[in-house]
């Protein structure tokens, strides 16, 4: 039986399409005598031989890190959200192609009406990141994390809405958390100290486990493992206030602010980090912190139509981005009630007293 050959329809594409297309046509199954000597007259010419290098570039670098937390829902995201406003010649190929177009930057894609960012370009983020790991910029939106290897080997999750700009140089393995939250788990190097700067301050380690959350000018860190030092990132001397130097010990919490001492306590540092799981857990906080707490987590954040409500103490374990969920929950221990407004909107109230009576 004769094998069709299965080659590139033209439909005016630049060359990285095309060879996009080509590379899509190769990892399907060997070319046919057609097929590789169109390829071959096509790589002749220098444009088209530079965009495949290109591209077969970034097509290593997506597959090496096809696995990453993160990369997989995107890309399961990505086929969902595939273009249709033009055809594909390799239409059970097309899909991969996406994923290959992004890292490369292809412009013609229609653009997605939401206001968020579409998967398609989220995958060119996390994709071209690494191009340039030692100054790469890593972000995650409202209810995403992501884990990745920086270059030294360490790891690095993002909690929900943060931002991590890396800047390793000679003389330092350096990050700056631009805002949000991230916890690191950092391979040991002798020679060139491991520094997140967060705010005002700049923490240092070795061979640590430990978590940073940036809330405006504050900033809290919790060790799990090992040994970090917290200072300011610029010391103004020994007479400056607060303390200029701080050594945390596993299982303590330390949190900084412009305005007051650095202050440490001791806590379960692993219960802080249980966001990378995908839950928070509280004990005793005040339910206005943790409607805080859930609305990190949602598109949709609770309102608490009664101050005095705030102050209720909640103690529990809930999974981030189910506001609802929460809400319920909530209702059914406390004396509150639950109101869904327009777009879905929650609001906690006080429960009415005939309410309260019929509850009890």
């Amino acid at each position: 039986m004769k094998r069709l050959s299965l080659r590139p329809v033209p439909v005016h594409k630049s060359p990285r399409e095309e060879a996009a297309d080509w590379l899509l046509l190769e990892e399907r199954a060997p070319l046919t005598p057609d097929d590789a000597a169109r390829l071959e007259a096509w790589l002749a010419v220098l444009e088209n031989r530079e965009a495949y290098e290109a591209v077969a570039g970034v097509y290593r670098l997506a597959d090496e890190h096809a696995a990453a937390h993160g990369i997989m829902d995107l890309r399961r995201a990505a086929l969902a959200d595939r273009p249709q406003a033009r055809p594909l010649a390799l239409t059970a190929a097309s899909a991969a192609a996406l994923v290959l177009a992004v890292g490369v930057g292809w412009s013609s894609l229609p653009a997605t009406p939401s206001k968020a960012p579409s998967p398609i370009a989220r995958i060119s983020e996390l994709v071209g990141a690494r191009t340039n790991p030692a100054s790469a910029v890593y972000r995650t939106r409202v209810g995403e994390r992501l884990t990745f290897t920086l270059p030294d080997g360490s790891v690095a999750t993002l909690n929900t809405n943060s931002v991590l700009k890396v800047a390793y140089a000679d003389t330092e393995r350096g990050v700056r958390l631009v805002q949000g939250q991230a916890l690191f788990e950092v391979a040991k190097h002798k020679q060139r100290p491991f520094r997140v700067y967060a705010g005002d301050r700049r923490i240092t380690a070795m061979g640590t486990v430990f978590d940073v959350r940036l809330d405006g000018d504050k900033v809290k860190v919790a060790l799990v493992e090992g040994v970090v030092r917290v200072t300011p990132a610029k010391p103004t001397g020994p007479a400056a206030a607060p303390a200029q130097q701080v050594d945390l010990a596993p299982g303590e919490v330390l949190e900084a602010d412009r305005a007051a001492p650095m202050l440490v306590t001791t806590a379960d540092a692993r219960r802080a980090i249980s966001w990378k799981s995908g839950i928070v857990e509280f004990s005793g906080e005040s339910l206005g912190v943790a409607v805080g707490e859930m609305n990190r987590y949602s598109h949709q954040p609770i309102q608490i139509a009664d101050p005095a409500i705030a102050g209720y103490r909640v103690s529990g374990v809930f999974r981030t981005g189910e506001p609802e969920l929460f809400a319920r929950m909530m209702s059914q221990v406390l004396p509150i009630t639950v109101e869904e407004g327009r777009g879905g909107a929650l609001t906690l109230k006080t429960r009415p007293p005939e309410e309260k009576h019929a509850a009890r």
